[in-house]
């Protein structure tokens, strides 16, 4: 019996620690090519700072399919130490007890400061807080700007545009359309789903929910009147060309003017285009509410989490969001730096050297806005998806399928209130 004991001991051991003594952190990410890349070199670094630590970073696919096997492997008390994680899933993970809040890791290490958090911009903080606790560390933030061929913005004579007015006229004069009528370049592009529609939204000071997230809102006016917009650029004017798919290759071979897109899309756009990408702040409408995207790091309670496992994953965390580490990540993939002293960096003045207009992502976060956080928006967005693609379609008017989305939706939060 006691030889036995012993070697279950050993077994708990290693669970925590490899065989040449290190500790093992396991991380699920989303991250593909090019971003990898720089994933590897940042772990690479880490690493080499911290020799008693192995990172085993896995890529398993997209978002959808990060969710699902987290979800399985959560349930069958098998997850990763940590993985990327969007904040409902943070909801749905928190509330089933799988998680261990940041903040129990930060209080555990005399050398993260009260100035390291006031350091992470505030709005990146708020979004992954509940009841004054930090459940994950932001990671892959970025913002929606407004994207633009400086080339064709050039031979125009126009600038990006400041409000929603000075839009639509830009986008009417560069939309050109040979002798039938038929288009030849547009003025603006969009991906027909809720992420335009949510930029909208926004824009319009309009809500998805109401304060407590369980009643469904955003088929009030500002809502109907962003998809309206949508609608009219689309299909009445025909000044703005849709489709289900990204638009970089409308993008690239001049078919589209402008589009809006997350501050990330920069690094990959550039691999591929010739002519000089502009950005720009979205335009006014009500307001100015650019959405922030992107997920953050979450780590799991598991079977196995000794000690120095947990210390290994805080480590690897706190140097991802590290000054260092963020203005590293961001200079490499055209994600946000979650601090404001990694704008100081030499990694990121160099940077912004190279890319003065990124600085456009950096200045809207002072007007950010964040996504709910309620277990089921990724079926909320699915079903607005459906209402925005049933407009485009003529198949509903937008208040209709608006109406229809949100009945849906009403009747899914009471199922899960």
């Amino acid at each position: 019996m006691k030889k036995l004991l012993i070697f279950l001991a050993g077994i708990m051991l290693l669970s925590g620690c490899g065989s040449n003594g290190k500790s093992t952190v396991t991380f699920w990410h989303a991250m593909n090519n090019p971003k990898d890349k720089t994933l590897k070199a940042l772990i690479a670094d880490f690493e080499a700072k911290n020799p008693d630590i192995k990172v085993d970073a896995q890529y398993v696919g997209k978002y959808d399919n990060l969710l699902q096997k987290l979800l399985a492997a959560a349930g069958s008390g098998t997850p990763p130490d940590i993985s990327q994680v969007y904040e409902n899933w943070t909801t749905r993970f928190k509330d089933a007890g799988m998680l261990i809040p940041v903040s129990d890791l930060i209080n555990e290490d005399p050398s993260f400061t009260k100035e390291d958090m006031k350091d992470i911009f505030p709005i990146f903080v708020r979004n992954n807080s509940y009841e004054n606790t930090l459940w994950t560390m932001p990671f892959n933030k970025s913002i929606y700007a407004f994207y633009y061929n400086s080339s064709l913005f050039k031979l125009a004579g126009v600038k990006p545009p400041y409000d929603m007015t000075e839009f639509r006229d830009i986008v009417r004069t560069l939309t050109k359309k040979d002798k039938q009528g038929n288009v030849l370049q547009y003025g603006f592009g969009f991906k027909a789903n809720i992420d335009i529609f949510e930029v909208l939204l926004y824009a319009q000071k309009g809500k998805f929910f109401d304060e407590k997230e369980t009643k469904a809102l955003f088929n009030g006016p500002e809502g109907v009147e962003a998809l309206a917009l949508l609608c009219e650029l689309g299909n009445k004017e025909k000044t703005a060309f849709y489709s289900k798919d990204y638009l970089d290759n409308d993008f690239a071979s001049g078919r589209v003017a402008s589009f809006i897109a997350t501050t990330p899309r920069l690094s990959e756009l550039q691999q591929n285009i010739s002519f000089k990408i502009g950005l720009a702040k979205l335009p006014v409408w009500k307001t100015l509410a650019p959405p922030i995207a992107g997920t953050n790091i979450a780590v799991f309670k598991k079977a196995g989490m000794t000690p120095e496992k947990r210390k290994a994953c805080w480590k690897f965390i706190k140097y991802l969001s590290s000054a260092e580490g963020t203005s590293k990540w961001s200079a490499g993939t055209s994600y946000l730096p979650v601090r404001r002293s990694a704008l100081k960096t030499e990694t990121m003045m160099k940077y912004f050297n190279e890319q003065p207009l990124f600085m456009i992502g950096i200045n809207e976060l002072d007007f950010a806005v964040v996504d709910p956080r309620n277990r089921s928006w990724q079926a909320v967005r699915d079903l607005i998806d459906q209402a925005v693609e049933k407009a485009l379609l003529k198949k509903s008017t937008p208040k209709e399928a608006l109406d229809e989305a949100a009945a849906k939706v009403n009747a899914l939060l009471e199922k899960t209130d």
